[in-house]
């Protein structure tokens, strides 16, 4: 799968329209199941040979391979995709019991981050929506 990186994600990465942009599609799992999706895109000519290497003909994380250029994360954005109890709920508890809930979306949470150099140079962008598998949890009692 390949997505090309769109305008604005070109100015945020500070490259020119025809300056090649890669992509990636990264899994976070544990075990078997996928707890997120991101979508990344890195500058190459940023990266050493040895990095792009790395980045085209494995799996390995983009953060390990690119770990010896000490980049710095940077959130340009994180929302709320849904809000199981509406706005002001704790001021006003009655109302949360007639509540209607709306139906969970595909993503809990979207994240949108941009990694730098340390000079500031930006080389990469991500975009990480979460799925809800981090409320797919078993409640535990004491006894059991």
């Amino acid at each position: 799968m390949y997505k090309p990186a769109a305008p604005e994600q070109r100015r945020e990465l500070d490259v020119t329209p025809t300056e090649p942009v890669r992509y990636r599609r990264v899994r976070l799992k544990c075990g078997s199941v996928v707890l997120s999706e991101a979508d990344n895109w890195y500058v190459p000519s940023r990266l050493t040979p040895e990095m792009n290497s790395l980045l085209d003909t494995t799996d390995t994380p983009f953060g390990k391979a690119v770990l010896p250029l000490h980049f710095q994360r940077r959130t340009l954005s994180a929302k709320v995709l849904w809000r199981p109890l509406p706005d002001d709920w704790e001021m006003n508890a009655a109302s949360v019991g007639a509540a209607v809930v709306p139906p969970m979306p595909a993503h809990l949470l979207e994240h949108r981050a941009i990694l730098t150099l340390p000079d500031g140079t930006p080389s990469a962008k991500s975009w990480n929506p979460t799925p809800p598998i981090f409320l797919a949890f078993r409640y535990r009692t004491r006894n059991s």
